[in-house]
This record gives C-alpha cells, structure tokens and sequence, in this order.
C-alpha cells in the first residue's frame, strides 16, 4: 500500500513538502505504524533534499500527515472538482461553451 506523508511548517513561511512511500501490512490509525510511516517519510525526504535535523527545525516542519495514496481516487476527484468548477464558469458567464456542446 502506498501512503503520502507530508511535513508542514508550523509559522506558515513555508510550502509542505511531501513523499510518498510503499509498505505493506501498516495501518495509519494504529499509533505505533502512524510513527512508523512518519519516520520513514521523513528519512526519505531528508534523503532527497540533502537536510538533517537542523534543516527541520530551521524551516519549522514540525508537524506531519499521512495519508492513503490511491492514484485514480485523486485523478477522479480531481476531474469531478474541475468539472463543477468549469460548470460554475459557464454559468456564471465567465467562459464561454465550445459551439457544439451543452
């Protein structure tokens, strides 16, 4: 299973910076996996961008999330959300329909 952790700066000068990591047989609601997940996450990240501890306390990323990464949930999601927004454009007068299409 594939989980997507993200580490968020706390004062908010920072955009989060995310990772996405592969295990099997873990559960995000079971406290000790949740730790688990987060300290693989973060090592994969540190890895990446060449930081330490240093660099995580500097920037303020302190806090963490995780969450389930299924692809063609969040491709769909994201055509349904793009969807409804192009709805409100046209209804709105903002764009106009392509000729042929209603």
């Amino acid at each position: 299973m594939k989980y997507q952790v993200t580490l968020i700066c706390t004062n908010g000068q920072y955009k989060p910076v995310s990772t996405i990591i592969e295990v099997e047989g873990k559960d995000i609601n079971n406290v000790a996996d949740h730790k688990e997940l987060v300290t693989r996450g973060i090592k994969r990240i540190c890895a990446s961008r060449s930081w330490g501890s240093y660099e995580l306390k500097k920037y303020s990323y302190t806090k963490s999330k995780i969450r389930i990464y299924d692809k063609e949930k969040i491709e769909q999601e994201n055509k349904e959300r793009y969807e409804a927004i192009k709805e409100a454009k046209y209804a709105s007068g903002e764009w106009k329909r392509p000729k042929g299409k209603k």
